[in-house]
C-alpha cells in the first residue's frame, strides 16, 4: 500500500511513451494545419492556443514521469528498508 501512494503521485511507466506520441501526434496535426492554411485565421489561432497547451502537458510530462524522477522515488525507497 505504501508504494502505490509513494507512486501515485506520477504516471506509471508504461503510460508514458503512450501520452508522449499522442501529444507529438496532436502537434504534427497543428503544425501542418497551420502551415498549409495560413489564411484561414479563425480556426489557426485555436491550432496555436492548442500547440502551446501540448507543449507545457509535455513539459510537466517530462517533469512528472521521467526516469530520473522514478530513480528518485526507487532510491528513497531503498533507504527507507
Amino acid at each position: 500500500m505504501s508504494e502505490k501512494k509513494q507512486k501515485g503521485s506520477a504516471l506509471p511507466k508504461a503510460y508514458i511513451v503512450p501520452m508522449r506520441l499522442g501529444i507529438y501526434s496532436v502537434l504534427a496535426a497543428c503544425s501542418g494545419y497551420i502551415f498549409f492554411n495560413v489564411g484561414d485565421l479563425v480556426y489557426t489561432h485555436y491550432l496555436i492556443i492548442i500547440s502551446i497547451v501540448a507543449v507545457s502537458a509535455m513539459a510537466l510530462l517530462d517533469c512528472r514521469v521521467s526516469d530520473d524522477f522514478w530513480k528518485r522515488e526507487e532510491a528513497k525507497d531503498s533507504k527507507k528498508k
